[in-house]
């Protein structure tokens, strides 16, 4: 299992503790010591997580969050900060910020956190008032290595979203009771970082959400009948971003 970590933080001592730390627990640690530098090492580069200071010299690191988002909307942000700004702090989760942490950071917090970042990857939610349909696609994502769970209205989703915290959610837009739009918005406001994949059988379902949400909040989409095929490539494209 991949464990590529970025560690950004302009206290270089800081950065070398972390790395060393981390090296020792089985990751591949890499570090920088500005938004800048570790946004250009983002676009180079393929981390599991990226572990971030808030408040560095330069580019802070919210913004290098929202540029980070733009490259790799999958990627997995940890933000740490030793100060209080309300205001900042929900900017950052609303980009998508993954956790934010208080420092001093706890090392075995942090390295226990890490660990349920990497497993979180594996963890699908699929959501479909189609029984039938439901289960050919767990069934295929569990073949392909997934832990799968299932929903079949927009209330049960949103209970399973915040007690397994799943990577990606994989949701049909024709569901009872509501809108293709407000299901997606009901989503991204339970969890932020969460990569949502669309699919229906009607085209101006997929247009209505698309086009009345930020193009961040969906990772891809997908018209019925579709190839199975192509959403366990989504999804693994997810799980290493």
């Amino acid at each position: 299992m991949q464990r590529r970590i970025l560690i950004v933080d302009d206290d270089r001592q800081m950065v070398r503790t972390l790395c060393d730390i981390l090296r020792l627990r089985g990751w591949e640690a890499h570090g920088a010591h500005s938004g800048e530098e570790a946004v250009e090492a983002v676009r180079r580069e393929q981390y599991t997580t990226v572990l971030m200071d808030v408040r560095m010299g330069g580019m802070s690191g919210v913004e290098a969050l929202k540029m980070m988002k733009a490259e790799r909307p999958a990627l997995r942000v940890v933000l740490m900060t030793a100060y209080t700004a309300n205001d900042l702090l929900a900017e950052a989760t609303r980009q998508g910020a993954l956790k934010i942490l208080s420092k001093p950071v706890a090392v075995p917090g942090l390295i226990e956190m890490l660990e349920e970042s990497v497993e979180q990857t594996h963890r699908v939610l699929v959501v479909d008032d189609d029984p039938a349909y439901l289960k050919t696609l767990t069934g295929i994502l569990r073949d392909g290595g997934y832990v799968v769970f299932e929903a079949r209205n927009l209330d049960d989703a949103l209970d399973k979203i915040k007690g397994r915290e799943p990577a990606a959610v994989v949701l049909d837009l024709r569901l009872p009771h509501a809108g293709p739009r407000d299901s997606v918005v009901a989503i991204k406001e339970v969890s932020p970082a969460v990569c949502l994949i669309l699919y229906s059988g009607s085209p101006g379902a997929l247009e209505e959400a698309t086009a009345t949400v930020p193009s961040a909040w969906v990772y891809a989409t997908l018209r019925k009948p579709f190839a199975p095929e192509r959403l366990v490539e989504i999804l693994d494209e997810i799980r290493v971003a």
